[in-house]
C-alpha cells in the first residue's frame, strides 16, 4: 500500500459533534484539522434526508464546515471486484454511509431496444441509450420506420423515483447498495436506474467506480466528477502505470475523423452563421491532410497489407505546423470545442426541459395531446448540434493534445501510423436511420449490397509517462492511496508516476507457513525440460509433458485447479494437441476442463459452470480445471476462495509481447531517460511488468487467514535465484 497526502493549508474548525447553540456559537471537546479547500461539494446529511437534525443547529453550523468533508472514491479494476467490497463494508459499522455506484449502461440499462426497434440490431446499450436520447436521432429513425418514436420512456422519469436515499430507503435499498439492487428498483419503480445513480452521485459519501472513471480525463468530465479535495483510493493498482498511460494515449481512426467533420460542416452549413463549426471543420480536415501526405510515404507492407511509419513527438509537432494544425490552431480548436459541447448539452437540456413541459399539458390535457406532439417535434431542429459521437472524438482529441503539445511532456510521446486494408460495406441506396457509435454508423432492416477492400489510416498518440495524467491527480486531490498485492518494488511506481509516496506498507500474509505449498517444477514427468521460452512452447514434447503435469495434479488436487498461460495463442495451441493426442479426453475424466473465453460477456455463464462443477451438482468429474490467461479476467477480481482453488499452476512467465509497438517504444524511452527522469532501465521494467502479472494470477489461491493451497511454478527457469526475487513477499 501507497499513501500520497497533498500538501495543504491547515486551519483549525470546530468540531461539530458537541455544540452550544444558545448563544449562536459553536464549541468543541476536540479540534480538527480540516483543509482550506471549499470544493468539495458533498456534506454529510442533506435536510430532506436526515430528520433528526435540529433546524436550529443547521442554521448555527460554520457555514464553511458544509462542504469540507471529502468523498471518498474507491476504484479497481471490475465492477465484480467492487460487488465484493460493497459485501464487505455492509458487514462493518459503516453500512450506513451514502454509496453510490458508478457502471455503464451496460450494466445499468434496464431498456429493450426490441420495444423501439425491432429491426434494428444494437451493438451496446449505450448505442440503444443515445439514440433514444437524441432527438435527430428519434426523427431520422421515426421517418425510416414511419412509426412515432418516443424518448426512452424509463429515462422521462428522470430517475426521480431513484435519485436520494431518501427515496431508497422509503423502498427498502439500503444505503451501502450494489448494481443490482439499483437495477432490481430501476425495473420495478419503472425509472432509470444509470441517471439515477448520477443524482444520487450528488449527496454521496463514498463513491464505487472503475478506476477509468477516475483516471481517464474525458470519463472524468463526460461525468462530471468534482475530485478536488476528495480522497481517491485503487484497488488492484498495479493496473495504474498502464491506465495512465492509456488515459495520455489517443488512436486516431481517419474514417471517423472525416465523419466528425462532416457532422461539423453539416451545422456550419445549416447554421449560416456559426464559423466555430466551420473551423472546427477545418482543423479536423487539416489534420486529415496531414495524416493523408504522411500515409503516401508508407511503401512496405507486412503479410496482413500493414503499413507503418512512426515519429516522435517533437518531429510530430513540428510536421504539424506545417499542415496548419500547430499549437496555435489548436488553441482555436480547444475553444470552439468547448462552445461545440455546450450547444450540445443546451440542446440536451431544452428537449429535457420540452418533454418537461410536455408531461405537465398531458396530465391537464389527457389524449387531446398528439397536436402538441406533432408540434414539438418539428420544433426541434435536428442540425444543431454535434452527435455523441463527434463529441466523443473532440474531447478526445482536446484531452490529449493539450498534454501532447504541453512542454513539459512533449518529450513522452511516440506518433505512429498504421496504413491498413480494410472490408467496407457500400450501399446502393442511402438509409435514413443513424445508429451505432453515437449516431456514425449507418443501420437498418437492408442488407449490404457491396463489399469491398479500402484504405484506411490510423494514428496512434502514444504517451510513455503516466506521471502525464497522475500529475493532474495528485495536484487536485487530498489523499490517493494505493492498494494491491502486487504493489513491489515500490520503487517503480514512486518514479513512473513521478510521486513521492511517503507513507508505504508492505505487509506479510495472514496465513501460517503450513497453509500454502510452494514449488518449482522444473522438468515433467518424462524428464523433459519445461523452459517455456518460445522456442521450446512450439515443440510437442513441451506441450505433450506439460499436460502430463496438469494430469499428474489434477489427479492428486481436489476440487478446483487453475492453470495460467501467457497468452490465449498458447493456451489454444496446448488444448488443441491434447485434443489431438487424447491427453484432453484423460483430463476431463478427471476435472471439468474450461478455457478462458476472449469474450467478457461470455464468463459469467463460464463462471457458474466451473463453480458448479467443483461442487460437483451434476455428477461426474468432481472438480474443475480452469485453463485461464495472465492479465485476462481470470486472474484478477473474481472469487476463488476455498475448494474454488485448491490449486494454481503458473505455467512460464509472462513477459509482455516485446513486438508490440507500445512495448518497444517504453522500453527504449526508459533506457533514454532512466538517469534524468529516476526511471528504471527498459529491461528492468520489462522483467517486473512479467512479475506483477505472476503475481497477482498466484494470488487467486489464498483468500482468506483460513484457506489452503498450492501453488507450481511450472518453468525451469524458477531455479534461477533472480526469478525468484521477484515473486511477493507474501
Amino acid at each position: 500500500m501507497a499513501i500520497f497526502k497533498q500538501p495543504v493549508k491547515k486551519r483549525k474548525i470546530n468540531n461539530s459533534r458537541n455544540l452550544d447553540v444558545s448563544n449562536g456559537k459553536s464549541k468543541s471537546n476536540d479540534d480538527s484539522i480540516m483543509t482550506d479547500d471549499s470544493s468539495a461539494n458533498n456534506s454529510l446529511m442533506t435536510e430532506d434526508e436526515d430528520e433528526n437534525i435540529e433546524p436550529k443547529i443547521e442554521n448555527n453550523l460554520p457555514k464553511k464546515t458544509k462542504a469540507i468533508i471529502p468523498v471518498i472514491y474507491f476504484c479497481t479494476r471490475t465492477h465484480k471486484q467492487i460487488e465484493q467490497v460493497i459485501k464487505e463494508l455492509q458487514r462493518t459499522s459503516f453500512n450506513n454511509a451514502r454509496s453510490c455506484v458508478l457502471a455503464s449502461r451496460e450494466h445499468t440499462c434496464i431498456q429493450d431496444s426490441n420495444i423501439y426497434y425491432p429491426q434494428i440490431s444494437y451493438k451496446s446499450k449505450t448505442e440503444l441509450c443515445r439514440d433514444l436520447l437524441d432527438p435527430r436521432a428519434r426523427r431520422r429513425n421515426s421517418i425510416k420506420l414511419r412509426r412515432q418514436i418516443d424518448r426512452c420512456n424509463y429515462y422521462d422519469n428522470g430517475g426521480v423515483k431513484i435519485s436520494t436515499y431518501g427515496q431508497l430507503a422509503k423502498f427498502g435499498v439500503p444505503s451501502v447498495w450494489d448494481i443490482e439492487d439499483i437495477v432490481r428498483l430501476g425495473i420495478t419503480k419503472h425509472s432509470c436506474p444509470y441517471y439515477g445513480t448520477r443524482l444520487l452521485l450528488k449527496t454521496a459519501e463514498i463513491v464505487f467506480c472503475p478506476y477509468n472513471y477516475i483516471i481517464d480525463p474525458v470519463i472524468r468530465r463526460t461525468m462530471n466528477l468534482k475530485l478536488k479535495g476528495h480522497v481517491i483510493i485503487v484497488d488492484e493498482a498495479h493496473n495504474i502505470e498502464d491506465q495512465c498511460r492509456d488515459a495520455a494515449s489517443l488512436q486516431l481512426d481517419q474514417t471517423n475523423m472525416n465523419l466528425a467533420k462532416a457532422d461539423c460542416e453539416k451545422i456550419y452549413k445549416s447554421s449560416g452563421n456559426s464559423v466555430t463549426y466551420g473551423r472546427l471543420a477545418r482543423y479536423l480536415s487539416d489534420l486529415s491532410k496531414w495524416i493523408d501526405e504522411k500515409s503516401n510515404d508508407i511503401k512496405t507492407y507486412d503479410e496482413y497489407n500493414r503499413g507503418v511509419l512512426s515519429w516522435s513527438g517533437t518531429y510530430t509537432i513540428a510536421s504539424f505546423d506545417d499542415f496548419g494544425v500547430g499549437l496555435k490552431a489548436f488553441e482555436i480548436f480547444k475553444k470552439d470545442c468547448d462552445t461545440a459541447l455546450a450547444d450540445l448539452a443546451e440542446e440536451n437540456e431544452s428537449d429535457e426541459t420540452k418533454n418537461s413541459k410536455k408531461e405537465n399539458i398531458e396530465n391537464e390535457l389527457g389524449d387531446e395531446n398528439e397536436t402538441i406532439e406533432n408540434n414539438s417535434s418539428k420544433d426541434q431542429d435536428p442540425d444543431s448540434a454535434i452527435t455523441n459521437a463527434t463529441k466523443t472524438l473532440l474531447s478526445s482529441i482536446c484531452s490529449v493534445f493539450s498534454l501532447f503539445y504541453d512542454e513539459k511532456y512533449k518529450y513522452d510521446y511516440h506518433v505512429s501510423l498504421v496504413k491498413v486494408m480494410q472490408l467496407k460495406k457500400f450501399e446502393h441506396k442511402e438509409r435514413g436511420i443513424m445508429t451505432g457509435i453515437g449516431g456514425w454508423l449507418n443501420s437498418g432492416p437492408e442488407e449490404p449490397k457491396d463489399t469491398r477492400p479500402v484504405w484506411n489510416n490510423v494514428v496512434s498518440f502514444l504517451c510513455l509517462n503516466p506521471a502525464a495524467v497522475f500529475d493532474e491527480l495528485k495536484s487536485t486531490v487530498r489523499n490517493i492511496i494505493l492498494t494491491s498485492g502486487t504493489l513491489s518494488p515500490m520503487q517503480s511506481f514512486q518514479s513512473e508516476l513521478g510521486t513521492q509516496f511517503p507513507i508505504a506498507l508492505e505487509a506479510a500474509h495472514v496465513i501460517k507457513q503450513d497453509q500454502c505449498w510452494v514449488t518449482s517444477v522444473s522438468v515433467g514427468p518424462s524428464g523433459t525440460d519445461l523452459n517455456g521460452q518460445f522456442q521450446n512452447i512450439n515443440t510437442y514434447d513441451y506441450q505433450d509433458e506439460m499436460g502430463k503435469v496438469l494430469l499428474d495434479v489434477c489427479t492428486v488436487v481436489p476440487h478446483g485447479v487453475l492453470c495460467f498461460m501467457p497468452s490465449y495463442t498458447l493456451m489454444d495451441k496446448l488444448y488443441n494437441r491434447w485434443q489431438l493426442t487424447g491427453l484432453l479426453n484423460r483430463l476431463n475424466q478427471i476435472k471439468v476442463v474450461m478455457c478462458e473465453p476472449r469474450r467478457g460477456d461470455q464468463l459469467e455463464e463460464l463462471m457458474a459452470k466451473y463453480y458448479a462443477a467443483v461442487r460437483g451438482d451434476e455428477g461426474g468429474p468432481r472438480g474443475a480445471l480452469f485453463l485461464a490467461v495472465y492479465r485476462g479476467k481470470i486472474s484478477e477480481g473474481l472469487d476463488f476462495s476455498d475448494n474454488n482453488a485448491r490449486a494454481v499452476v503458473a505455467v512460464g512467465i509472462p513477459f509482455p509481447n516485446y513486438k508490440e509497438e507500445s512495448v518497444k517504444h517504453k522500453k527504449d524511452y526508459n533506457n533514454k531517460h532512466h538517469k534524468n527522469k529516476g526511471l528504471l532501465p527498459g529491461w528492468e521494467w520489462y522483467q517486473i511488468q512479467a512479475y506483477r502479472a505472476l503475481n497477482q494470477a498466484l494470488g487467486r489461491c489464498i483468500r482468506h487467514k483460513n484457506d489452503w493451497g498450492a501453488i507450481l511454478l511450472v518453468d525451469s527457469r524458477y531455479e534461477q535465484p533472480k526469478n525468484q526475487s521477484g515473486l511477493s513477499k507474501w
